[in-house]
């Protein structure tokens, strides 16, 4: 240490060197002692700086290990053992439920069978018909001496006692009835059942024929000397009120065969030549004048347009192919054409856009007549009554299906009244 080797060299100095002046040398034992006392006073010295510097320094922790002092651990909450093995997924247990009861499957309604009501009596009527709205059968009809000749109906649902007089015209009506036109001579007389109405047209004494919309009419004047099938028929087209009369075609032999339902084309049969053998069957779009023929033959007869305007039905008698007779379907567009095989020929009509009710000829055996259903695109047909359960008989083919296609009403042949058949 430094401060120990500085008295270390002065006890050494003392002893070898010599006084000067008249500083005599000191006692051999007083260095030693006064080493001993140096020696001592720096021990406590130092001891009081460590204890200082122990005192006033930061604890240093060092990386030595120190053996830990064993404590008693505190208790903790038991916690439930997990099972070492792997996790299964736990079963459930399904709760009580009531016994299973099997559900009942609906049995399919059965169709209701055709019906068949008497509607007049007395032998009365003609040319039956219905109300635009399905509920009313009228006929032209002469009740009683006293009474006058007109239109008469019957409720479908209540009928009453005696028909009710409905109007004193008789002509030709409009679709729902509100118009009708009779002849006064070459004149057209039309008159409004609403507003009361009434105006004339110039039609040559021919029946007009209103558009679906009421909105045009339509008549044909046909020269009335020569062989039918090289008479000339000018087709002619009006507004409903006779204004902008003209004549749209000419044609041989043919005329008109109805509206379609959208009042912008007509249905025609007719040659375009006198000397033409065939007859044609064409569609004419009023609106852009254009011509659509739909099918040729020299025998064609009948064609009735469907309630939507998709098909027309026809038939064909007395050809020179005989497997060429019979009806016959074809499209309104003239794509699609099919000759039904159905049991002989017979009266049709359509019930609704896709359905035809066809009626065929009773073979000479049969007293009852019979109605079918046929569907037009699939050519599929049905019957839809049983002679041995419903028996009736058309006089003179004066039958009609009402506008909901739900019924037939028709002259009986066999007592001449109106009876009523509910389709199923």
């Amino acid at each position: 240490m430094v401060f120990w080797g500085f008295f270390v060299e002065m006890g050494r100095g003392a002893r070898g060197r010599r006084s000067r002046g008249g500083f005599s040398p000191l006692h051999p034992c007083i260095p030693a002692l006064l080493l001993f006392i140096l020696n001592l006073a720096w021990l406590i010295l130092i001891t009081a700086c460590t204890a200082s510097s122990a005192a006033t320094q930061p604890l240093v922790v060092t990386n030595t290990p120190t053996r830990p002092t064993p404590t008693r651990p505190l208790p903790s909450p038991e916690v439930p053992s997990v099972p070492t093995s792997s996790l299964e997924t736990p079963t459930l247990t399904p709760s009580p439920q009531p016994p299973a009861t099997s559900t009942p499957i609906p049995s399919p309604t059965p169709t209701p069978a055709p019906a068949l009501r008497q509607l007049t009596a007395g032998g009365c009527c003609v040319q039956p018909t219905f109300s635009p709205d399905s509920r009313q059968v009228l006929f032209i009809d002469k009740p009683s001496p006293d009474a006058a000749v007109g239109v008469y109906g019957v409720n479908i649902a209540n009928p009453q006692p005696a028909p009710v007089l409905i109007s004193p015209a008789i002509g030709f009506w409009n679709f729902d009835r509100t118009i009708v036109a009779v002849p006064e001579g070459n004149l057209a007389r039309f008159t409004h059942q609403v507003t009361g109405q009434s105006w004339t047209v110039n039609t040559g004494g021919n029946w007009p024929s209103f558009s679906p919309d009421s909105s045009q009419i339509v008549w044909v004047a046909t020269d009335r000397e020569g062989p039918y099938d090289r008479r000339q028929s000018d087709v002619w087209l009006a507004n409903l009120d006779g204004s902008n009369a003209r004549i749209i075609l000419s044609i041989y032999g043919g005329g008109l065969t109805g509206w379609f339902p959208d009042s912008q084309r007509i249905l025609l049969t007719g040659r375009d030549d006198p000397n033409e053998e065939k007859q044609t069957l064409f569609v004419y779009d009023l609106v852009n004048e254009r011509r659509t023929n739909l099918f040729s033959h020299k025998r064609l007869r009948g064609g009735e347009i469907s309630t939507g305007g998709s098909w027309i039905a026809f038939f064909i008698s007395f050809a020179d192919e005989p497997t060429e007779n019979g009806l016959w379907l074809v499209s309104a567009a003239g794509t699609t054409q099919q000759q039904l095989d159905i049991p002989r020929f017979g009266a049709y009509a359509w019930r609704n856009d896709d359905t035809l009710l066809y009626i065929p000829m009773r073979a000479p055996d049969e007293t009852s007549m019979q109605l079918w259903a046929i569907n037009a695109p699939s050519g599929q047909f049905q019957p839809l009554t049983d002679p041995t359960t419903l028996s009736f008989s058309i006089s003179n083919g004066d039958w009609e299906i009402s506008p909901d296609g739900r019924q037939v009403v028709f002259v009986n042949s066999a007592d001449q009244n109106i009876w009523l058949i509910t389709l199923p």
